[in-house]
């Protein structure tokens, strides 16, 4: 995959960072954006957003 110089610059301080490989840090970030967007379960349980009221908020 060809990425450009400016990610790739980041790319590398994000897994320095994190202290991790870039395969793990490019596996990271796709994780928590699928989860974001929807795409993918986080794995938690809970409340479902559009369950969530006052009545619940501890």
């Amino acid at each position: 995959m060809q990425l450009s110089q400016e990610i790739e610059t980041a790319l590398s301080a994000f897994a320095h960072d994190n202290r991790m490989s870039e395969d793990e840090a490019i596996a990271r970030i796709l994780r928590e954006r699928l989860i974001a967007e929807g795409h993918l379960s986080s794995g938690q349980e809970g409340i479902p957003p559009e369950k969530l009221n006052a009545t619940n908020d501890d």
